[in-house]
């Protein structure tokens, strides 16, 4: 395989990436690609991730996030380029095709002849397309379905929140609910023990879904703000 001189500048960027992760992961390659396996890769898949999402949040410039999000398609190149390797069935193309196939299914005001929709339409329509595919009665599929386990628990709970919203089970506008959220801080008594914490923080949850902020990223900034200000005051002072 190979994808240097005349026959490489021949392949457009998506094509020239593929063939140097798949040369790399192919036996008498790479050593350590050579070894990866999907399980061993997951570490640098939520890092890369994370880079990534870190550079759009502090404003780099364009071409290092196309870097960084480069970094992510490495990922995904690998992935598959692991999976044709070891014949798990699938390939690049084959996901690919099947990604398409599904967008195009869960879009039918761009692709079909429903028209256009607004957002909440839009939001009940996507359960009932994710019901059709999975071959489920309509209305069978729960409030919380398909929300991974492995998420992030701040991320996952703003996630949960959204959810309860859509299915009506929640008003996020309510009082009652932030006092629904911070409930278990009253029953304990306690406004430090684990329990009461994770209510307050659960009331919060709530209130940036009521305010349309992602508690998630606003922590992360909040973080940062707070580690750059002090690692500057301490700079200042000597």
């Amino acid at each position: 395989m190979n994808t240097g001189g005349a026959e490489g500048s021949k392949l457009s960027g998506i094509e020239s990436a593929r063939e140097t992760v798949r040369r790399m992961a192919a036996p008498g390659g790479c050593a350590w690609h050579e070894v990866q396996t999907h399980e061993s890769l997951i570490p640098f898949l939520i890092e890369e991730t994370a880079e990534f999402v870190d550079a759009v949040e502090r404003g780099l410039p364009a071409e290092e996030v196309a870097g960084e999000l480069g970094d992510v398609l490495y990922q995904v190149l690998f992935h598959a380029a692991i999976a044709e390797r070891d014949g798990e069935g699938y390939d690049l193309n084959s996901v690919g095709a099947r990604l398409s196939e599904k967008l195009q299914a869960r879009h039918p005001h761009v692709f079909g002849d429903r028209g256009y929709m607004t957002v909440d339409e839009l939001n009940a329509e996507w359960e009932r397309l994710k019901e059709d595919a999975a071959g489920e009665r309509r209305g069978s599929r729960g409030a919380l379905d398909g929300i991974p386990a492995g998420m992030p628990t701040l991320a996952r709970s703003a996630k949960v929140v959204e959810r309860l919203k859509r299915a009506k089970l929640l008003d996020v506008d309510a009082p009652l609910a932030l006092e629904q959220g911070a409930d278990s801080s009253q029953a304990s008594g306690s406004s430090t023990s684990e329990e009461a914490l994770g209510g307050e923080i659960l009331a919060l949850v709530i209130k940036a879904n009521a305010a349309g902020v992602d508690p998630d990223r606003a922590l992360r900034l909040a973080t940062e703000r707070l580690a750059r200000a002090l690692i500057d005051s301490e700079r200042s002072d000597e």
